[in-house]
């Protein structure tokens, strides 16, 4: 349980706002969802009609996930598709989960596990980028390094830790954070996913599939919104969210709705697009291990 007090001078700050930037690619996204639904020409026009109509009564005070969001929940309802993803999920599990075991042999060579595991969780997500069977794993892992590395500040935090909240990014490479929920569960794990499906977010279906309630509690958002939304998120998640010792959180979506909040969190994820990195203080490409410690000091 944490308890705020007065915010601290020179806190670092990163207000996450959508920029004007942030508009093709939501094009871009709303029309590779029309893709995934197997559209017609005149879906493609007029999805992107919609979200043109749809972006200019937005605000860019949102982070960029909500706002995103939005227009997805309209793309969907026009396509009638409460989830076009549906089958490229399978495929990610199915890569996700027979690639894990190289994985976790590579993990039993490494002398500190848990950093370990924290560094193909960051890998996982380059499942992310598209079912390919043939991808070079272990080359990956070996390439990667945190351009921004937070690791002895949760060294410590576990230390005097009893309750971790993880919050899952998508269906695939959830199986390589299995490998470091597995790595953290001495602690009490509350494992979060999307109630609704959205994108390729992982949910509970997903989860379950991947066995991690095995090792933790699993709960929703509340919503089909990437990342978190908390105009509709649940009571259950925002009373473990106000209660864990430790916040976890993976991917763009989640660093974007979570960061520059009252409470701290560290965030594993791979800066895709100029607004995240800019706000990083990364290049595009770039792997984080990042901690943000709050608007507001946490005794």
């Amino acid at each position: 349980m944490f308890y705020f007090r007065q915010q601290k001078k020179n806190q670092e700050r990163l207000d996450m706002r959508s920029e004007a930037n942030c508009i093709p690619c939501v094009i871009r996204q709303a029309q590779r969802i029309v893709l995934f639904s197997k559209g017609k020409e005149e879906d493609f026009i007029n999805v992107t009609k919609l979200v043109m109509d749809m972006v200019g009564n937005l605000s860019l005070e949102d982070p960029p996930s909500i706002f995103t969001s939005y227009v997805i929940r309209e793309v969907y309802n026009y396509l009638k598709n409460p989830d076009p993803f549906l089958e490229l999920k399978k495929e990610m599990n199915r890569i996700g989960k027979k690639r894990v075991n190289e994985v976790r042999l590579l993990l039993e060579k490494e002398k500190d596990k848990i950093y370990g595991a924290i560094k193909y969780a960051a890998c996982g997500n380059i499942i992310d980028i598209g079912p390919q069977n043939n991808f070079d794993l272990e080359q990956h892992i070996k390439n990667l390094s945190f351009k921004r590395d937070d690791y002895k500040i949760f060294k410590e935090k576990l230390k005097g830790a009893n309750k971790i909240l993880y919050v899952l990014d998508n269906a695939g490479e959830i199986y390589f954070d299995r490998l470091l929920l597995e790595q953290l569960s001495f602690l009490k794990l509350v494992i979060v996913v999307k109630k609704e499906p959205i994108l390729n977010d992982a949910t509970i279906k997903d989860a379950k599939e991947a066995e991690l309630d095995k090792l933790g509690e699993i709960i929703d958002t509340g919503s089909g919104f990437l990342g978190v939304n908390f105009n509709e998120v649940s009571t259950e998640f925002l009373k473990n969210y106000q209660e864990a010792d430790i916040v976890i959180a993976k991917g763009h979506a989640n660093y974007e709705s979570l960061v520059d909040k009252e409470r701290d969190a560290f965030f594993i994820l791979k800066a895709k697009c100029p607004v995240v990195a800019k706000s990083l203080g990364v290049e595009i490409g770039d792997s984080v291990f990042y901690y943000y410690p709050g608007k507001e000091e946490i005794v």
